[in-house]
């Protein structure tokens, strides 16, 4: 790894033809998809309060599931 970032640090030793492999072998980038976009505002959520749970409660719950 550090071989391979000293060569490519040193642009005198990168030729246009290395560029041009790279390129080759670099994937394509994809188009946005609109879903992947969270442009939702955020939601406030309710704190739980973890002190209260009890270790009754708790059995209870997993006996129940």
């Amino acid at each position: 790894m550090k071989k391979a970032l000293r060569f490519v640090d040193n642009a005198n030793d990168i030729t246009t033809d290395i560029i041009k492999k790279l390129k080759e072998k670099h994937p394509k980038a994809a188009e946005l998809k609109q879903s992947a976009i969270n442009d939702k505002p955020k939601t406030k959520k309710e704190g739980v309060v973890y002190q209260n749970i009890t270790q009754d409660e708790i059995a209870s719950c997993v006996k129940n599931s």
